[in-house]
């Protein structure tokens, strides 16, 4: 882990926030690309992608709060470690999604071909992302002492165990960010009706978020019924239901339209 990229004088940039950027930028570039080739206006675009992640930024620090309210009721001071914290990233992408649908409404988008656009570069985004989760040893993983097991040093900036070895979830978690954003964008070019690639996101991304909550050591997510349970597994939960209604309503909805043929 390096969570300080450099240190200037009393100036330290964190690797953590400089990283998120990093993959933000990069899912914007070819966001807008991709713009494009879809015939949407790429500013346009971008500037839902912009007005998202920052709505996405204040709702995961709210979702954060929000678990552990007890905690910062008792003790104000704690928010201003909100700051310095990601937040809960399920949080951040519902609040970041109802920025881009406002945004989409506001300037009259093709909504749903809008954000069948953009749902995987928000995938690339979050496995991008996962990077500075790395650097910084946070979203750690389980106690674990197999092959590719993560062991962080004492370091002030890391929350991560020092001395123990973790599931190199972080890892686990970029690889599918990026494995996702690839079928996404192989459907994006061959979907069949409106909606298709939002609810395969929804629905894949469920899964795997659900999947990989089992191997995730951190607590910061909220933990239910004697730790079993995730917020964010109950949330993936809820993502696949919905992106299974969702997928088949359009589906069904786009097979029932009919063709210019018979409606001649």
């Amino acid at each position: 882990m390096h969570p300080i990229l450099f240190e200037i004088g009393g100036f330290k940039l964190p690797a953590y926030g400089a990283l998120l950027v990093v993959a933000f930028l990069v899912s914007l570039f070819l966001l807008k690309r991709e713009a494009v080739r879809a015939s949407l206006d790429p500013q346009r675009v971008a500037d839902a992608a912009i007005i998202g992640l920052l709505a996405g930024l204040v709702g995961a620090k709210i979702t954060l709060i929000l678990i552990d309210l007890p905690e910062y009721l008792a003790d104000p001071k704690q928010l201003l470690s909100t700051i310095r914290s990601a937040g809960v990233i399920y949080g951040g992408q519902i609040a970041g999604a109802a920025g881009v649908i406002w945004h989409i409404r506001r300037h009259n988008m093709p909504f749903w071909k809008t954000l069948d656009l953009m749902v995987p570069f928000l995938a690339l985004g979050i496995g991008l992302g996962r990077v500075s989760c790395l650097m910084a040893g946070c979203c750690y993983g389980s106690p674990y002492e197999g092959p590719l097991a993560l062991h962080f040093p004492d370091h002030p900036y890391c929350e991560a165990p020092a001395g123990v070895g973790l599931f190199p979830i972080q890892i686990v978690s970029m690889i599918n960010g990026v494995a996702l954003f690839f079928l996404l964008l192989f459907f994006l070019r061959r979907r069949r009706f409106d909606g298709q690639i939002v609810a395969l996101f929804t629905i894949l991304y469920g899964v795997a978020r659900g999947l990989i909550e089992i191997y995730r050591g951190d607590a910061i997510r909220g933990l239910w019924l004697g730790g079993s349970v995730s917020t964010s597994q109950i949330i993936a939960i809820i993502a696949v239901v919905f992106g299974a209604w969702l997928y088949y309503a359009k589906r069904k909805g786009q097979s029932s339209c009919p063709s210019p043929k018979s409606s001649a």
